[in-house]
């Protein structure tokens, strides 16, 4: 989670820089854009860690339960 913070704090200086010093608007959007999509990948990875971090928890448990994860990752 840290490390996401972080990732955040800079992207926000990243965008303030770009708005603040690159001129041509098109190019402004299209820098904005690829910033914009790095922040989703970044979250979209923090999204996944958290989940296989939270299915390792789950699977480390009961036999019960991991017979239950089984099932329910088999419909899946």
């Amino acid at each position: 989670m840290e490390n996401t913070y972080q990732f955040e704090q800079y992207r926000a200086a990243l965008e303030q820089h770009v708005h603040r010093t690159v001129t041509d608007p098109d190019i402004r959007q299209v820098m904005l854009a690829h910033i914009a999509q790095m922040g989703a990948a970044m979250h979209a990875e923090s999204v996944n860690t958290d989940a296989a971090l939270c299915l390792h928890h789950v699977r480390r448990r009961s036999p019960l339960s991991r017979f239950v994860l089984g099932v329910v990752e088999g419909v899946a």
